[in-house]
């Protein structure tokens, strides 16, 4: 099992964090991004986390909790707790999360982006997205989001005058990919204001036959805006859910 050397050789590599189990999850996540514990591997117990680094049980307990919520690891009662492949870990931060029904866990998120399309709109959200400037181009990236055996569909709205990295990607590399994350790494942008609305209606037809489902299903329509502290439009998001589903969290 990997347990001697994590901590001496991950410890470097992120900045020291007053919150102790804040500094432990930083040093998780690093080691698992670098490997150290590969896709779908059994973690050291929260016990033989305390003998080989210089934490308390509670402390380690925090990390790991905040790990599971943040869809980097599994636990599995009875087995341990297991780190989720990557092409299923769709992380922080996080908009929203889906909540289990039992309200113990946040259920670990993977998506697919279908299709890329160009959209020409007269909306009041494509006038916001564009900041109301001509010639801009906005994309929508069609998503299919499973959580375990829930799924719905979401219309990510961007603008890629501004961001045309979502232009260029190849979609396979968008897979379980958090666009806000990217968003951030490229751009150096987060979203500082969020805007939503909800209702609840008929879903509509081409979001009944991308889920498989019958064409009169009901479901809750969101639609998310988000813009920076600079008031920098960045995303448009419509998201399809089905009834009857769990919760969601935000």
């Amino acid at each position: 099992m990997k347990t001697d050397n994590f901590f001496g050789l991950y410890k470097s590599k992120v900045s020291d964090n007053p919150l102790k189990h804040e500094l432990l999850k930083e040093i998780l996540i690093a080691a698992i991004e670098n490997g150290h514990w590969s896709d779908g591997d059994k973690l050291p117990t929260e016990q033989e986390f305390a003998k080989i680094t210089p934490f308390s049980l509670g402390t380690i307990q925090k990390a790991i909790g905040s790990l599971t919520r943040e869809g980097y690891v599994q636990r599995k009662r009875g087995s341990g707790t297991f780190v989720i492949p990557r092409e299923k870990r769709l992380g922080e931060p996080w908009i929203y999360q889906i909540l289990a029904s039992d309200g113990s866990r946040f259920i670990p998120m993977t998506s697919e982006v279908r299709r890329r399309v160009e959209v020409e709109s007269n909306a009041s959200w494509a006038q916001w997205l564009s900041r109301g400037e001509r010639n801009q181009v906005i994309v929508r990236l069609e998503r299919i989001i499973a959580a375990e055996d829930y799924s719905f569909l979401s219309h990510y709205h961007v603008d890629i005058c501004r961001f045309p990295f979502f232009r260029d990607v190849p979609l396979e590399e968008l897979r379980s990919e958090n666009f806000v994350k990217l968003t951030q790494k490229i751009y150096k942008l987060s979203p500082s204001r969020i805007v939503r609305t909800v209702k609840t209606d008929l879903l509509p037809r081409f979001a009944t036959e991308a889920l498989t489902l019958p064409h009169k299903t009901y479901g809750t329509h969101l639609e998310i805006m988000a813009s920076s502290s600079a008031g920098i439009p960045l995303f448009f998001n419509q998201m399809y859910l089905p009834a009857s589903g769990p919760r969601i969290y935000f």
